[in-house]
């Protein structure tokens, strides 16, 4: 049972610099409601109103060739220990070096997402005890972030019923663990270093998010965003993309309640699940007059609950200093001009623009912004036809084919110009919508030639000459006159018949629509 209420805006850290050029402007989160009338509010069993209050930790792998401070290729997938540097294993007397590449990633997360690139921002050293993690302690960015704020728009598009705004707190750079693998060896616990020192980047949200769905939508959204800007290819089942939880309730109207994190969360329908047993136990918790601790929490995917992992820690628990081995990052007002002009077009104003400009549904549309170069290659055949035609063979054949082979659309042999002289074809009558289909399967599995080439040599070239088909309509008429009187007394669908057999007597040549047209006129205009 849910009821509504109203929250307050948080509180911004100060910035330095801000770059907003790529986004369209935006309303301030204080002037927008957060839901279609406020804020979701949950009625416990005493008929008390709670109110969920979440903040996310979002990890994406950065994609970039090699790792955040070695040589070493950012590869998780090899062979295990494979793609390990001196630097990544900890070996005494190494020092990092910088990518610069991941920093340019991080810059670009930052103006995708409105928010305030910072420019002089540092490394720090987080220290804990890991078996996977060599140094004992993990560089990333706590005190100088490479970027502060932002935000970004969920709302009806993005599946959600109402417009919401959720800001950014800041974006850090770090780099990511190595990965501990359990079952190889009985009683033994292996590592892969692969994953460690591959840079990552961390996006931390304002607590604004109030119930699991707007979480993930929110999610499914930066998810997209990240890959569309080509930041981080977001493999979640790869453990590419990961988030923790930040999951606390109040009463309606009062002051934040005690936090748990629940970490490592790496499948949506997990995170859903999560938020929902977790503000399910916190209600009951406090409802029996108990406190919520503050811990972390882990999420049994078999059972659908959250389990304690150990009790929450503060940022001193982790001796943060910062990392004597990196200098600071110093970025000029140049590079984030330079960076800025090398987005893409908006992600919210493509798809827009894509509806309006070319007539395409929202299902449309979706199916080709989640396609690598799926736009680009559809707006090619587009150009000068139908965008509606153009879209229904790219997604309802081509994607149909490809996907047969195991094929993306970046490895399909079939170029947009071809696509785009087959719908010709099919537009000027010359070739059927079935031939056309055989046609693109050809091209599918390997046949280089033009379109119209392979309809001549397989004979499926149509005849549209009117003269022709108007003196075998003639014919057909003449020779059927009962047949002919049954349409002229309105059995207009016997009109298949006489189509039929000029499709026999063409030999399938003949374009039946034209046909058709033919044969109205000859038995329906007088009427």
């Amino acid at each position: 049972m849910l009821s509504r209420g109203f929250r307050g805006s948080q509180p911004r850290p100060p910035h330095i610099h801000s770059c907003k050029a790529w986004l369209l402007p935006i309303r301030a989160a204080s002037t927008q409601p957060s839901t279609p009338a406020d804020a979701l509010y949950i009625v416990g069993p005493s008929g008390q109103k709670w109110e969920p209050v979440i903040g996310l930790e979002v990890h994406a792998q950065l994609n970039s060739q090699t790792k955040l401070f070695s040589s070493a290729l950012s590869s998780s997938s090899a062979s295990p220990n494979t793609n390990v540097s001196t630097i990544d294993a900890a070996f005494p007397g190494t020092l990092p070096r910088l990518n610069g590449a991941c920093v340019r990633l991080g810059v670009t997360t930052a103006l995708a997402l409105s928010s305030t690139v910072q420019l002089r921002s540092s490394f720090d050293r987080k220290h804990y005890f890991y078996g996977d993690l060599p140094q004992g302690y993990q560089i990333t960015q706590l005190f100088e972030p490479i970027a502060r704020g932002g935000q970004l728009a969920i709302g009806k598009m993005d599946g959600l019923p109402y417009a919401k705004t959720v800001e950014i707190q800041q974006i850090q750079i770090e780099q990511d663990s190595g990965k501990s693998v359990q079952g190889l060896t009985e009683g033994q616990t292996l590592v892969d270093l692969n994953r460690a020192g591959v840079g990552v980047l961390e996006i931390i949200t304002e607590p604004d998010l109030r119930s699991s769905t707007e979480t993930v939508t929110f999610l499914k959204k930066l998810q997209r965003l990240l890959w569309y800007i080509n930041v981080s290819a977001s493999e979640m089942d790869e453990g590419a993309w990961r988030c923790d939880v930040n999951v606390s309730v109040r009463p309606a109207g009062g002051p934040l309640g005690a936090r748990t994190e629940i970490k490592h969360l790496v499948k949506f329908t997990s995170i859903k699940s999560a938020i929902e047993h977790e503000i399910d136990r916190q209600i009951e918790v406090l409802e029996s007059g108990k406190q919520v601790a503050q811990e972390t929490r882990g999420y049994d995917v078999h059972r659908g609950t959250t389990f304690k992992l150990r009790s929450k820690e503060e940022s001193q628990d982790y001796r943060y200093m910062p990392e004597p081995d990196l200098p600071q990052i110093l970025l000029s007002q140049t590079y984030i001009d330079d960076v800025a002009k090398s987005l893409p077009e908006p992600l919210d104003t493509r798809r827009n623009r894509l509806m309006a400009e070319y007539s395409l549904t929202h299902y449309q549309v979706e199916v080709l912004m989640d396609e690598p170069d799926a736009v680009e290659y559809f707006e090619q055949v587009a150009h000068r036809r139908s965008g509606k035609k153009a879209a229904n063979w790219v997604i309802g054949e081509l994607f149909g084919w490809l996907k047969m082979r195991n094929l993306r659309l970046r490895e399909s042999p079939v170029e947009p110009h071809r696509l785009g002289t087959l719908l010709d074809l099919v537009e000027s009558g010359s070739l059927s919508g079935l031939r056309a289909k055989d046609a693109l399967h050809m091209m599918v599995d390997g046949d280089a030639r033009d379109p119209t080439a392979i309809a001549t040599e397989k004979g499926w070239v149509q005849n549209n000459d009117q003269n022709e088909l108007e003196q075998l309509c003639d014919d057909l008429i003449a020779q059927h006159p009962d047949i002919a009187d049954r349409v002229r007394g309105g059995k207009d669908r016997l009109i298949k018949f006489f189509v039929g057999e000029v499709m026999k007597q063409t030999k399938g040549k003949s374009n039946p629509v034209i046909v058709a047209g033919i044969f109205r006129d000859k038995l329906l205009s007088s009427k």
